[in-house]
């Protein structure tokens, strides 16, 4: 079964994003890389560094490299352009 990707292509790698993620963060990104595996697996997700984010108080700092699983991201958009 093909994974969910929400949309995100190899395109997308280094371009700056916005993320809207399950949690409710709200977070501008520069995508790093596109882990897809041939099935759903926990390690299937993007890497990407944070540039912005609306969650003020929480543990992620600013210019830091996290990941997130395809499962949380609820949308995205090139920053700049429309949304996709």
């Amino acid at each position: 079964m093909p994974v969910d990707t929400r949309g995100l292509q190899e395109q997308h790698v280094g371009k700056r994003l916005r993320i809207d993620l399950a949690s409710g963060e709200i977070a501008e990104i520069s995508l790093l890389e596109l882990t897809v595996c041939e099935e759903p697996e926990p390690c299937c997700g993007i890497t990407y560094r944070l540039l912005l984010t609306n969650h003020c108080a929480g543990s992620k700092k600013v210019g830091a490299v996290y990941w997130v699983g395809f499962g949380e991201i609820k949308s995205f958009a090139l920053v700049g352009e429309s949304s996709s």
